[in-house]
């Protein structure tokens, strides 16, 4: 049942001679293409930027690209990955595709009863799917009751300092003792070692090992959970701070103040760096592993997110309108979470790894996280999140942080919305047809 993969698909080939030329160009006489006709990628070149790296100057080899096709791997491996924040990534859609079929994941070490257990409760939960989808309840809400080893597929570009990263976390980081996740990471080690050898090694050799998360040690009865979001950390002036900004940069005119004109042309702008001046920390309370994949996607953010067994532990889950509109329905979903906790419980009595237990969690399992965005990022982040097109959760979720922002700084964050508040819906024929209400006239 795991044939996950990790394959570099992709790769830009003369980015060894750019990586070796950005190492000379700092140091040697000559124009950009000159050093660029003395790089030939050969051993020299390998060497150089071996030892370039050692000395801590890592972004020359920023200049070499990858594009990575996870294949077959588990949402738990998902998870890991996308909170690299130095990548792009797409991932196949459990709101408009069936995974009835998907398969999971089953770490290599499981043995007799724990392995019978746990295939019969990841068959189990999708037959729960299956059963909610035939009573009605949309794909994007019957996702909730599959397990983090459903296979996932999924494709990352990434530049190779941030795969060096990713690698060493998988190998001797947060990733290590997750089975699929540190096999994941030696096969992308040996495909970048046939690259760069010995790159990835210096690494390790030279990279402090993070201190992990602890893990939960208990299970909680499951129980219902509510999503919310609180604002922990504002600019004490946010609206002198902008002001400032504005006047600093003078792209809108003379005079001070947050006007409507100001605030327009601002929002409006392609390029309006002046918000990225305003910090904003939000608590994110009770989402469900599905809706905090929305969030890691955002890449100008910071997080800091619980291992997915925490969902688990806790116990929370949410619970769509859909579902509990029908009461069959309903004491499917319900079900589904308690002899989830029931099974998960079991296998660790049968010996089953902290690690491993996270393939139980379920996406509808709920937990919180802290995270911090500027107001550009959250220009952006409103405009997709807010729009009655964006999953129900996270569109909810988004609008008590809107309601927060606009507490705080109504002249700007009342403004902010929807991307139909700001100008033409970009949805086209996908268009609600219902725009929210103009930010201005």
């Amino acid at each position: 049942m795991n044939n996950s993969r990790a394959i570099i698909v992709v790769e830009n080939r003369d980015a060894l001679r750019v990586a070796a030329s950005s190492a000379r160009i700092s140091t040697q006489q000559g124009t950009a293409m000159e050093i660029f006709e003395r790089s030939l990628g050969d051993e020299r070149d390998l060497k150089l930027i071996d030892k370039v790296l050692s000395s801590g100057h890592k972004s020359v080899i920023e200049h070499q690209t990858f594009g990575v096709a996870f294949d077959n791997v588990s949402v738990l491996v998902e998870q890991f990955v996308i909170e690299a924040r130095l990548a792009s990534y797409t991932v196949k859609s459990r709101r408009y595709v069936d995974f009835s079929n998907a398969g999971c994941v089953r770490p290599a070490n499981l043995e007799g009863e724990l392995a019978e257990l746990y295939d019969q409760t990841m068959a189990d939960r999708f037959g729960d799917y299956e059963k909610l989808m035939a009573l009605g309840v949309p794909k994007e809400d019957a996702r909730f009751v599959l397990p983090y080893s459903l296979r996932s597929n999924f494709f990352m570009t990434v530049n190779a300092r941030e795969l060096i990263a990713l690698v060493c976390a998988m190998l001797q980081g947060r990733g290590a003792g997750f089975g699929e996740i540190e096999s994941l990471g030696t096969q992308l080690k040996t495909q970048f070692d046939a690259r760069y050898p010995g790159v990835i090694d210096g690494e390790l050799h030279r990279r402090a090992i993070s201190a992990p998360m602890p893990l939960p040690t208990g299970l909680k009865t499951p129980w219902e959970g509510v999503g919310d979001a609180e604002l922990i950390s504002a600019p004490a002036d946010a609206r002198g701070l902008l002001s400032a900004a504005l006047a600093f940069s003078g792209r809108f005119g003379a005079g001070e103040g947050l006007t409507p004109e100001r605030v327009k042309s601002l929002l409006t702008d392609a390029r309006p760096r002046e918000l990225e001046m305003l910090n904003y920390a939000f608590r994110i309370k009770g989402i469900s592993l599905a809706c905090l994949t929305h969030f890691a996607r955002h890449r100008i953010q910071s997080s800091v997110i619980p291992p997915v067994l925490t969902a688990l532990a806790g116990g929370r889950y949410v619970l769509p309108d859909s579902v509990r509109a029908n009461p069959a329905a309903e004491s499917v979903y319900r079900g589904a979470f308690s002899a989830q906790t029931d099974a998960a419980q079991r296998a660790l009595s049968l010996g089953l790894s902290a690690q491993d237990a996270g393939y139980f969690a379920m996406s509808g399992h709920q937990l919180d996280i802290l995270m911090s965005m500027n107001a550009r990022e959250l220009l952006h982040f409103m405009k997709l999140r807010t729009c009655a097109r964006a999953q129900w959760e996270i569109r909810g979720v988004a609008g008590r942080m809107l309601a927060l922002l606009q507490e705080e700084l109504p002249e700007l964050f009342g403004c902010y919305g929807a991307s139909c508040r700001l100008g033409p819906c970009p949805e086209g024929k996908m268009s609600c047809g219902n725009p929210q209400p103009r930010a201005w006239p």
